[in-house]
């Protein structure tokens, strides 16, 4: 009887577990993988980390043109030599980098350059050292170029790698007395995988890249997390989404994932015309590994729930079988020979069957039933009061 009861209640288990695990397998499927919630995640985390960005090129735009108006940069300018105006140029600079290295502002994007440009674009000095002097940046960056000549304040992405230059870089008009652009304030700030680590973790974690076109090509210039990889991987298609996004202007969002992955497109913003690269950002296809990982404790649960069964059914067997079993032998006696043999077994569900079985037996051998109690006294039930009138 132990094994029929472990058995059907065992049975019961497994099947409600396995209809669980169903169920809930169905039901968080499209929660964790559904397509258009990770493709508009991706898009999400693109306008985030674009706005991140843009917010850090206004930060630093603003910061240089508050300096561009302290009198120590404009003193840059007046200096009566060329070789003057170079040595006034990087001593100022250095001043402006140890200042802005302590502000907490510019906490994990500190400045690497600070440098001066004339009215035409030509670098008077820069911080840290004599290089960069006399160089016609202009030529080489023409947002900076815009900037001076328009009198305003501006960003853009410099990548030459000529020129080991790799930088987000804000600029900002130095004016004279009479309010004419003099020339023009320059910070750089560096474009490297630990910037987009810092703007990843500030706008959701999700991982991001930073590339340009290269001919044909796509090229990488920083990344943060496996985003790279996802971009090498993704080949010819993540070329197409990428050039595609700089000539629409718009978020662009691959179809299929690639490693496990859903990656988009956008232009950078807030940085020259929008065309000098690409912001792409990489979202998991699922938020777990698989819905086996996030249910397999459904089938501990289930386990632990068999093994109670067991202990259960051999307990509620025993319980059960075991007076049965002494039933079963004292019969077989009594079928033996063994007239005077009565059942003394107490049992809180077959004490009253022992009972009627005993009276039974009586009644078959012509036994008067003992109606003693345990002390021997006579077990009657209470007179009536008629009797005691009787009496």
């Amino acid at each position: 009887m132990r094994w029929k009861i472990i058995v059907v209640n065992a049975g019961i288990v497994v099947m409600a577990t396995l209809l669980a695990y169903f169920m809930l397998a169905t039901a968080l499927s499209d929660v964790v993988s559904n397509p258009k919630d990770r493709k508009e995640e991706v898009a999400r985390a693109l306008r985030a980390a674009n706005a991140q960005l843009a917010l850090d090129g206004v930060r630093m735009e603003r910061w240089a043109a508050a300096r561009a108006l302290s009198e120590g940069v404009r003193g840059v300018f007046t200096a009566g030599t060329a070789v003057g105006r170079s040595e006034a140029a990087t001593a100022q600079a250095n001043r402006l980098r140890d200042g802005a290295v302590a502000e907490a502002d510019f906490a994990k994007m500190a400045p690497s350059l600070v440098a001066f440009v004339d009215s035409t674009g030509v670098a008077l000095g820069r911080n840290g050292s004599n290089l960069m002097r006399g160089d016609k940046l202009a030529e080489l960056y023409p947002s900076l170029k815009q900037a001076v000549e328009k009198g305003e304040t501006g960003s853009d992405v410099w990548l030459n790698r000529q020129r080991q230059e790799q930088l987000f870089v804000s600029y900002a008009p130095v004016r004279g007395d009479d309010g004419k652009v003099i020339g023009a304030l320059v910070v750089g700030t560096p474009l490297n995988d630990e910037r987009l680590q810092r703007t990843s973790e500030l706008t959701g974690g999700q991982d991001l890249v930073l590339a340009v076109p290269a001919g044909d090509q796509v090229e990488v210039v920083a990344s943060s997390g496996t985003g790279k990889a996802v971009m090498d991987t993704a080949g010819p298609a993540g070329i197409e989404l990428t050039k595609g996004t700089l000539g629409s202007g718009a978020i662009a969002v691959a179809e299929k994932p690639v490693e496990r992955s859903f990656y988009g497109a956008s232009p950078l913003l807030g940085y020259g015309d929008g065309k000098r690269a690409v912001l792409l950002a990489a979202v998991p296809a699922s938020l777990v590994g698989s819905v086996m990982a996030l249910l397999w404790p459904l089938f501990g649960v289930g386990a632990i729930a068999l093994v109670l069964v067991v202990v259960a059914g051999v307990l509620l067997g025993n319980f059960i079988s075991r007076p049965i079993a002494e039933i079963e032998e004292g019969l077989l006696a009594v079928m033996n020979g063994r007239t005077d043999l009565r059942f003394q077994l107490e049992h809180p569900d077959l004490g009253g069957v022992i009972s009627r079985l005993n009276s039974v037996l009586n009644a078959l051998t012509g036994t008067q039933e003992d109606t003693t109690d345990d002390e021997g006294r006579p077990s009657r039930g209470a007179a009536s009061p008629g009797e005691f009138d009787r009496g």
